[in-house]
């Protein structure tokens, strides 16, 4: 129907976890390059209804790219989904990025030391999974840029999040300027554009002045 991609807010079986039953979605949307996006977290049957007024909730938003994403993550990495289809792109939607290297470390530190007993058996580190199969993007993430190279330039986006009430608009490209002042302007047009235009699938478009796309 000419959608480029697909996001799902519960399991595609209706399950609480993410099951062999998942498969057939998530390998259609490999075969027709379709990467699937995860704003921040599953809707599960077993979970409470998050607060979204009083003191609480200024945390829940804060904090809720890294406290509620990672876990999902690692249920899909954990679960082998990505060694029975290698090609399947995930997009965590605004989950920031700062909390990614140390993720990637002691998950690949704990996986290592508990595999055995755990039952859990796939073919590389979970870290690399994460480097082939995730796209994580972030509004306003400085922590985040500082690492980029810890967390991968071409494994990150920035996104706008406009008309919603989070984003930065119309100061965009005046906040884009300030949080990556010192990013090289490769690096920038990756996280910026070139990540989104390979995963997508969109045409680019050249400035001949220019030693990138834009």
């Amino acid at each position: 129907m000419g959608a480029r991609g697909t996001i799902i807010t519960a399991w595609p079986s209706g399950n609480d976890d993410v099951t062999a039953e998942d498969d057939d979605f998530f390998a259609a949307a490999a075969d027709m390059k379709m990467p699937v996006s995860i704003h921040i977290n599953i809707q599960r049957k077993r979970n409470a209804k998050p607060s979204i007024e009083g003191p609480a909730a200024i945390a829940g938003m804060a904090l809720g790219g890294f406290l509620n994403f990672p876990p999902i993550m690692f249920e899909l990495i954990m679960g082998g989904l990505f060694d029975r289809i290698p090609k399947l792109q995930i997009i965590g939607v605004e989950t920031e990025i700062g909390w990614i290297p140390e993720a990637l470390e002691q998950v690949d530190n704990f996986y290592w030391r508990n595999r055995a007993h755990t039952g859990v058996d796939i073919r590389h580190l979970p870290s690399h999974y994460f480097r082939s199969n995730f796209t994580c993007t972030f509004i306003q993430d400085r922590t985040g840029i500082r690492n980029r190279h810890a967390i991968g330039i071409r494994n990150i986006a920035w996104s706008t999040d406009y008309p919603h009430h989070g984003c930065d608009w119309p100061y965009s490209r005046k906040i884009v300027e300030e949080t990556m002042m010192d990013v090289p302007a490769d690096e920038r047009y990756w996280i910026c554009a070139g990540n989104m235009v390979e995963l997508y699938g969109l045409p680019r478009i050249y400035d001949a002045n220019a030693a990138t796309p834009t």
